[in-house]
C-alpha cells in the first residue's frame, strides 16, 4: 500500500472511514436509518454537491 503524501490527506481519509463506520453501526443521532437519509447525511458531511 502506498503511503500518504501528507498528514492532511491521511487525516481526512481516516475521518471519512470513521464517519462511514459510525453511519454503518447506527451511531449517528437524529438520523432516520433509511438509505435515503444516510445518503443525505453523507452528502452533507463531506460537502458533496451533485
Amino acid at each position: 500500500m502506498l503511503s500518504f503524501q501528507s498528514f492532511r490527506s491521511a487525516s481526512k481519509t481516516l475521518k471519512g472511514i470513521e464517519a462511514m463506520n459510525m453511519v454503518k453501526k447506527g451511531q449517528i443521532k437524529n438520523l432516520n436509518y433509511s438509505g435515503l437519509e444516510e445518503v443525505k447525511y453523507i452528502k452533507q458531511l463531506f460537502g458533496i454537491v451533485l
